[in-house]
């Protein structure tokens, strides 16, 4: 659906708002690290949800999603700041298993503009194949990093590709 960037976005009301959900004194035990990419966030919740059967869980959102944590980031130092947060979360928050989605476009037909702002930006003018390798290689990257944190955690990774008709499918990621 098109979207008329024109139209002014609604006035934000001022006064205290009670959510209809409570706090949950039990700490969700899995954390998702994914793209802070919001065109995804339906897709994501509904893929979790509806196919993963997770609804509460941890979240680690930033640009890249799981690449943050890879040392192929745009800065070193970055990598090794959210290396830092996701061992401080899977200890301070006992988690028990890690969830990373990746985005992009689907190989041959999806719209380039799916592709991850982040890895464009440290990939200026790399293919959707040269992207999605270095995808895979920081997910190494990442599991490596976990584990270090925490040698029993569970691991999976997908990532989540933007078809032709705009319809979103997880695609599982092998980790070595």
């Amino acid at each position: 659906m098109p979207v008329d960037e024109t139209q002014q976005p609604p006035a934000r009301a001022p006064e205290t708002y009670i959510s209809k959900y409570t706090w949950q004194e039990q700490r969700p035990r899995i954390l998702v690290v994914a793209c802070s990419d919001g065109r995804y966030e339906r897709s994501l919740d509904d893929f979790l949800d509806n196919h993963l059967g997770i609804r509460d869980y941890d979240r680690l959102y930033a640009p890249g999603g799981p690449g943050a944590l890879a040392s192929s980031t745009f800065s070193y130092f970055r990598g090794e700041q959210f290396r830092q947060e996701s061992a401080f979360l899977v200890e301070a928050h006992a988690l028990e298993e890690i969830i990373f989605i990746f985005h992009g476009p689907t190989n041959s037909e999806g719209p380039l503009d799916a592709t991850c702002a982040d890895y464009r930006r440290k990939m200026h003018g790399a293919s959707t194949r040269e992207i999605y390798r270095q995808q895979e290689a920081d997910l190494q990257e990442a599991v490596k990093a976990v584990l270090k944190a925490n040698k029993d955690i569970r691991i999976s990774a997908y990532r989540a590709e933007v078809r032709a008709d705009m319809r979103v499918q997880f695609v599982p990621l092998q980790i070595a």
